[in-house]
């Protein structure tokens, strides 16, 4: 019986295996293809970005110092103090003197048969009245600290989304550059049966010198090929880390053709204008700046007197030991008290008070150091980066009538080729030349694309204004 069960289930395995195959592809739909303009890339990718979020919380720790200079305000020395314990009562053996008046008796003992609880508090504070602008300027310091620290994480961003802005423009490259050697593998393998055809036929034109040159071409040319799919898959998979997609979903640009950035370069001067105006380094240092002018004065600020309003009030309370009736005698376990009046706060070590002055200066020099050396950092970058941009412009240009000439070329050497006059080895070297022109523009248009975005990150110009027009969002 075992043997025969056994025999059945090998006659049925191939099924099993299919409808378990069946299964597993029912159960696992295709992942979802989702377009998205490079906007909603940045977004996402900004939304999961760990390096921004560490960032944006030196924006919060910021804030919280505003908060804590505000407090300062209102009551900044507010104290409460409470004690609690079990003390003995007291006994007087003079039957004269009453339980409010045991201050007079001088033989006052402690009666340690009766035991109390007692409990004792005691609140002070102190509310600044005038500080010689003090407070004020710690706050001013504190909110352009907050500022400073903003401008910081706009900074980050910008670099982010320039870094976001390569890697979306990388993925447009890849695509196109997939297109152009599929269309380069259709021309070249047109060539091949050309070739063959006339090497069959015995045309005496053809040496076997132009066919190991043409298999040599197509060798090298696959082995590029290779090299271009790995540089893919390495963009998809960068992709998927940085929109932390999970196989369900697959993220590509919405654009269908590689071009460059709908924007003109504009005189120097105007980009010049932009950076020293929009550049968050430079607005950063700027607030940063002012936030050691306003610590400065409040270093400064003690050199002199503070007034101050004082408030104190306390109370004790042991039930087995009594109040005294004398104003001018208090029992520390039996009282209520309540004092306010004005006062002045002096700090005297006015050594310290100058080192701590000097060091505000010499750190409100060292942030205008840093500013101008910025300003002078940034114009330097950004007229690299505005010579790399007309560079590329100019070299995008010249390429593109130069493929225009090429693509006449090919067509005189096909029309040639095929009335029988034509040379197969000019025809192959002008599909060489054209498919080398092709991919040679494709790689210029990223480079001016992604200068194009330097130009504008050194400029303060919002990266993502290049893509604008360039597409909108869709779902295949």
């Amino acid at each position: 019986m075992q043997k025969y069960f056994l025999i059945c289930l090998w006659l049925l395995m191939p099924a099993i295996l299919l409808f378990s195959t069946i299964q597993a592809h029912a159960q696992t739909p295709p992942p979802d293809t989702i377009r998205v303009t490079f906007e909603e890339f940045a977004s996402i990718a900004k939304e999961y970005s760990a390096n921004l979020d560490a960032r944006q919380k030196n924006v919060a720790l910021a804030e919280n110092r505003i908060r804590q200079a505000n407090a300062n305000r209102v009551l900044p020395d507010l104290r409460l103090t409470t004690a609690h314990g079990l003390v003995p009562g007291v006994k007087s053996r003079d039957p004269n003197i009453t339980p409010g008046q045991y201050y007079l008796d001088p033989n006052l003992e402690n009666d340690w048969e009766d035991w109390g609880i007692f409990t004792q508090a005691e609140i002070s504070g102190l509310q600044p009245v005038y500080t010689w602008g003090a407070i004020g300027n710690l706050v001013n310091a504190a909110r352009k600290g907050a500022e400073a620290a903003r401008y910081e994480l706009d900074s980050q961003k910008e670099n982010f989304t320039l870094q976001l802005f390569e890697l979306y423009q990388s993925a447009l490259l890849i695509a196109d550059l997939e297109r152009l050697t599929n269309e380069a593998l259709r021309q070249l393998n047109e060539v091949e049966r050309e070739l063959e055809r006339l090497r069959d036929e015995g045309d005496p034109s053809i040496e076997e010198k132009d066919v190991f040159e043409f298999y040599i071409l197509k060798a090298e040319f696959e082995a590029e090929v290779v090299e271009m799919e790995q540089t893919r898959d390495f963009i998809r998979r960068s992709w998927n880390l940085v929109l932390a997609s999970g196989p369900d979903r697959v993220y590509l640009p919405s654009e269908r053709f590689f071009d460059p950035v709908p924007a003109t370069i504009q005189d120097f001067g105007f980009y010049e204008n932009s950076a020293l105006f929009n550049r968050s380094e430079i607005r950063g240092l700027q607030a940063a700046s002012e936030a050691a002018d306003y610590g400065l004065q409040a270093t400064r600020a003690q050199y002199y007197p503070s007034l101050f309003l004082g408030l104190s009030a306390g109370f004790g309370y042991t039930p087995n030991r009594p109040r005294q009736n004398n104003p001018f005698i208090r029992n520390n376990t039996n009282f209520l008290s309540a004092r306010f009046g004005v006062g002045f706060q002096q700090n005297l070590n006015f050594w310290q008070i100058s080192n701590q002055v000097e060091r505000s200066r010499i750190q409100k020099r060292q942030i205008d150091d840093f500013q101008d050396a910025a300003k002078d950092g940034i114009l330097l970058e950004l007229s690299d980066r505005y010579r790399e941009a007309k560079i590329s412009e100019s070299r995008r240009e010249s390429r593109i009538k130069a493929l225009e000439i090429s693509s006449e070329w090919v067509r005189t050497e096909q029309i040639d080729l095929d009335i029988g006059f034509g040379d197969v080895r000019n025809l192959l070297d002008a599909v060489k030349k054209k498919m080398e022109l092709e991919l040679e523009i494709s790689q210029l248009t990223f480079n001016l694309n992604l200068n194009m975005a330097r130009l504008y990150r050194a400029a303060g110009l919002p990266v993502s204004e290049l893509t604008l027009s360039n597409g909108t969002s869709s779902f295949d």
